[in-house]
């Protein structure tokens, strides 16, 4: 990678701020429509940009990847998902929907894969185009351009400025100055990565574990190693500890005193996993907004909407994102670098749709959560007799339903 000391953006290039999954996927996006950009990225290195250990790449992200023609890259370190398995942690089964059946209706499969993993492709990709240890402190727009600024005393100038840069994104807390903070879901999430043979766990099976006040998701992300997440409501985390505050202090311990007779494997991958690698996150979100674009700057990924994992749609919604930002640009002006003149009828496009769309995303992620964070066992027994019922068949068809209503232009539509 270039040092960011030594080289400013040009000005007919797009600025993206942010490398992690939502800014990469943004410069090879726009790269893939003719659009030239770079990403800063504030980290100083890779590893230190990367952030989180696994998740799953939906079909309506394997799509937008498509489009940008990046899947082939995305076969290499993904593991094909088959399975989805509902089950709780006292009474067994729920539901299983198969993914490959939607993989067939949908002509995409769907992934697991480590996050560091697909961070890596995508840096790797990007090349010189990702610039580290580039901290954004402020930009001005004005009528031919943006001017970024850069903690270093650097400035940038650009005809199109991207906030790819995360939850407390430094573009939207300029553009909406009055926002209130993220709003904190209820929720603290513990993390691991651990090498278990298949036999414990079975490739292309994710597993999704419903107690009371807790809930745990594993799944394998390659032929070695098995993501794990185990998610506690705010009053099961501080009633036995846990929280952002407690890192490092007896995490591990913690967690099996709480799902240690959990069915297998829950106990055996916490057993496992060494104590520094389990870190509590607290999990946050915001209130949908009606606008995120000026003339020249827009948002993407969790800058522009973040959501709780609750539909597994934070990455993907980022890529899709990413994507149609790209492909409204193009669309407005097919010539690559005139998409860079005047961008504010495709800002305002891309505006459109992708708010409607994350906006119904985010609800039903917030709805999803209310559902996980029960506690009372009545209630909890209520609710897995409910998933039983309705799991396999209406609730299954109207999920598929909100995350493929995507907003991707066909490809026989494209300029």
């Amino acid at each position: 990678m270039t040092d960011p000391h030594r080289d400013g953006s040009e000005a007919d290039e797009a600025v993206v701020l942010g490398g992690g999954i939502a800014g990469l996927t943004t410069v090879l996006a726009l790269r893939t429509a003719g659009i030239p950009a770079k990403a800063y990225e504030r980290a100083p290195a890779l590893r230190t940009a990367a952030s989180g250990n696994g998740l799953v790449i939906w079909h309506n992200a394997v799509l937008a990847l498509r489009a940008a023609g990046l899947e082939k890259h995305l076969e290499g370190v993904g593991t094909e998902l088959l399975h989805y398995r509902f089950r709780s942690r006292r009474s067994g089964a729920l539901a299983d929907w198969s993914i490959a059946d939607g993989a067939r209706r949908h002509n995409a499969p769907a992934y697991t894969v480590s996050r560091p993993a697909l961070h890596r492709m995508l840096s790797e990709l990007v090349g010189d185009d990702l610039r580290l240890g580039a901290r954004c402190t402020d930009f001005t727009e004005s009528a031919d351009g943006v001017r970024v600024r850069f903690e270093d005393g650097r400035e940038v100038r650009t005809p199109l400025l991207i906030g790819a840069d995360g939850l407390r994104s430094t573009v939207r807390r300029q553009l909406m100055p009055y926002e209130p903070p993220p709003r904190y879901a209820g929720m603290t999430a513990c993390q691991g990565v651990v090498e278990l043979p298949p036999q414990r766990v079975p490739p292309g099976v994710f597993v999704n574990t419903f107690g009371e006040g807790t809930w745990f998701v594993h799944y394998r992300v390659d032929d070695t190693c098995v993501y794990w997440d185990a998610v506690l409501s705010d009053r099961v985390a501080h009633r036995i500890g846990l929280g952002a505050s407690a890192l490092g202090l007896g995490v591990r311990e913690a967690l099996l005193r709480e799902f240690g007779d959990w069915p297998d494997p829950v106990p055996a991958l916490i057993e496992a996993t060494p104590e520094d690698v389990v870190q509590p996150v607290d999990i946050f979100d915001r209130d949908p907004v009606p606008r995120w674009s000026t003339e020249r700057v827009t948002l993407v990924g969790d800058a522009a909407q973040p959501v709780t994992f609750n539909l597994g749609q934070g990455a993907n919604q980022a890529i899709e994102g990413a994507v149609v930002l790209a492909q409204s640009l193009a669309s407005a002006a097919p010539a690559g670098h005139a998409a860079l003149a005047d961008p504010a009828a495709a800002l305002a496009s891309y505006e459109r749709v992708r708010i409607a769309r994350t906006r119904r995303i985010a609800r039903r992620s917030r709805a999803n959560a209310i559902l996980s964070r029960w506690q009372n066992p009545t209630v909890c027994l209520l609710r897995d007799a409910f998933m039983r019922l309705a799991f396999d068949r209406p609730v299954y068809r109207a999920t598929y339903r909100l995350t493929m209503d995507t907003d991707l232009i066909p490809e026989d539509a494209r300029p």
